[in-house]
């Protein structure tokens, strides 16, 4: 039987999203947005923005914020985590369902931002250049743009003893998630990593199991300036971590919209 594609809705990769994103700890990645944003009350479109984490954090801030996911799994995920906020923070919020390759919203936002590794979902430079036309279209004249990808050294990293457990809920059950297999092709920049999901209850009965697929494409900076720089965005820096601490295993590229 085939694996399931991560954040599939009979998966449990988009239940468990927030376990994984957790364990990364991105210093700084709220503050950096926020900045791109500018000032509270500034308006911001998140592309590929999962359960929410990024959307929630900038509208506790003060900013409007539209989010969009292709994973209907995800967005409703972050429906239920954002109608248990206080009304004067969930009126910020927007979200649908749909596609950061062809979404259109017929209006502008001060900063767009593809968080997390959203932008290498995207399988080819037509797709990538896309995505890249979308935020160009709803990112304002002189409004600021930024995609986070990982390193290449993070997509050739070898497998280790990879696994994240811990109880999920008040019973006592477990979640575990483990690493089983890695692959990066050179030829054709395609990381894969197979995770297995496996939910125990308090008794230590596995009740649930899912494999499922991750897939990421690497991008180029020279790829990435090109298509930018034909729909009217500028790539204006590039950085190695939020916080400028150098772990090397992020890139943020980060984009003006020009006039």
């Amino acid at each position: 039987m085939a694996n399931l594609n991560y954040y599939h809705e009979s998966g449990l990769s988009a239940a468990f999203y927030d376990v994984v994103s957790n364990a990364y700890p991105f210093r700084g990645d709220i503050d950096f947005y926020a900045a791109l944003a500018g000032p509270a009350g500034a308006s911001v479109l998140e592309l590929g923005c999962g359960t929410g984490r990024i959307v929630i954090a900038l509208a506790e801030r003060g900013y409007g914020v539209f989010g969009v996911d292709l994973a209907p799994a995800m967005i409703q995920r972050a429906a239920m985590k954002c109608e248990r906020l206080p009304p004067e923070v969930g009126r910020r919020i927007a979200l649908m369902q749909g596609d950061m390759t062809r979404v259109a919203l017929d209006r502008r936002f001060d900063a767009v931002i593809i968080p997390f590794y959203g932008y290498a979902h995207l399988a080819d430079p037509a797709a990538r250049a896309r995505a890249l036309a979308v935020v160009a279209e709803h990112l304002r004249p002189g409004g600021q743009a930024a995609i986070h990808l990982p390193a290449p050294a993070m997509l050739r990293r070898p497998l280790g003893d990879e696994e994240l457990s811990g109880p999920y809920n008040a019973a006592g059950d477990q979640v575990r998630i483990r690493v089983v297999e890695r692959t990066f092709d050179e030829a054709t920049s395609r990381f894969r990593q197979v995770m297995d999901y496996t939910l125990i209850d308090a008794a230590g009965t596995v009740t649930r199991q899912s494999r499922e697929d991750l897939v990421y494409h690497a991008a180029g900076r020279d790829e990435i300036a090109g298509s930018a720089d034909r729909c009217g965005l500028t790539l204006s820096r590039t950085l190695a971590d939020f916080d400028g601490s150098e772990t090397g295993r992020e890139i943020i590229h980060v984009f003006t919209r020009r006039d």
